[in-house]
């Protein structure tokens, strides 16, 4: 049976999204905590499916990836999925950052929020991982 609450909500972010830009994912519970030093890939990326600000960001993501095979990248979708949502909150929780909205690039302990930061900062963040390396 659909649950008509969740319905509303979901149809409620999809017009904010719409709207302004792309907004921060609905936070519904509260995460349990996650520290960054156990998750497997060396840059996380959250976005969400219909995200218009994500799209750019994303194709550039997905060719630092293919330009450096040798550092891992994970994209986490958050739009509809409440366990992606509380790794967000996690993630910028331990970070100790206020989240700015999406796309979110997180790589060598810092955020990057937007598709003009993520293009600006998320190469040199790349670069220091790839030094210890």
């Amino acid at each position: 049976m659909v649950n008509p609450q969740r319905w509303i909500t979901g149809i409620a972010l999809l017009l904010l999204a719409s709207a302004a830009g792309c907004a921060i994912p609905a936070h519904t519970a509260e995460p349990a905590p996650t520290p960054i030093a156990g998750e497997t890939a060396d840059v996380l990326y959250f976005w969400g499916e219909g995200c218009h600000a994500c799209h750019g960001a994303t194709s550039f993501v997905e060719e630092l990836g293919r330009d450096h095979p040798g550092v891992r990248f994970e994209a986490i979708e958050t739009y509809g999925n409440a366990t992606n949502v509380s790794r967000f909150y996690a993630v910028n929780r331990w970070l100790n950052v206020t989240p700015d909205g999406l796309p979110e690039a997180v790589a060598d302990g810092r955020a990057f929020f937007g598709e003009a930061e993520i293009r600006n900062g998320l190469p040199g963040a790349i670069a220091a991982i790839e030094a210890r390396r």
